[in-house]
Formats: C-alpha cells, structure tokens, sequence
C-alpha cells in the first residue's frame, strides 16, 4: 500500500437525502476521511471551492442544481477532482459516461460496494498525481 498523507483524505458528499447524506459522512469518517456535506448543488459548489477536496460524492437530483449542472460548472471554473457520480435511477451509467464521469453508483447504496468504489477512486487519483 502506498503511503498517503491521510490529512488529503477530504470528501464532500452532496445530496439532498439527509438520511443517506449522514449515514455515508458517518461511515466515512470511520474509515478515516475528512467529509463536509453539502444539501444541494448551490451548496455543493460553494464547499468545494472553499474546502478543495480530493473527492466528491454526487447526487443528480438535488435542489438549485442538479449534480450535472454542478459537475458542469466545476469544469467550468477548472476544478478537476474525483467524481462518483450518484442516481437512484438506473440510466446513471450513461450518464455518467457522457460527462466524462468514470465512477458511479446506484441508490440505495451498496455499502461495500460504496466503499469499495471509494477506495478505487483515491487509489486512482492518489497514482495520478
């Protein structure tokens, strides 16, 4: 395993389910990472500008902005991080793809299969850099 400056484990999760939005930070924070939580995309913008995290976690059908409006405008302004993108809808794959979007998942989540997921991305982006 590499080592990894476990402080740049940073995580915004954006989702307008507060339930499920908690329940993941919770169980995130318990495998180590720094999470902020944001409850629609306006949100969601603003913490990942201010916060800078090396991953985001992205619902598509939240308030103000749906989570491709937000990946849209975080392109926009260069902000280029790992995304997974989020939908309880089963065209998430697709949608995902046609953003540029590797990582996706399907709600309600698969917790292993979540953090599974997870892990992959920061092991990716961690490689990348």
């Amino acid at each position: 395993m590499m080592n990894k400056n476990l402080d740049s484990r940073k995580v915004v999760i954006a989702d307008d389910d507060d339930d499920g939005r908690e329940m993941l930070a919770f169980l995130l924070e318990e495998e180590g990472w720094e999470v902020k939580q944001a409850k629609d995309g306006k949100e969601a913008i603003e913490i990942v500008v201010k916060y800078q995290p090396n991953l985001l976690i992205l619902d598509n059908r939240m308030p103000e902005l749906t989570g491709v409006e937000v990946y849209q405008q975080l392109q926009q302004q260069g902000i280029n991080l790992a995304v997974i993108f989020a939908t309880a809808y089963n065209y998430s794959e697709e949608l995902a793809s046609s953003l540029g979007i590797s990582h996706w998942v399907t709600k309600p989540y698969d917790i292993p299969q979540l953090l599974e997921t997870i892990e992959s991305v920061w092991e990716n982006s961690v490689t990348s850099l």
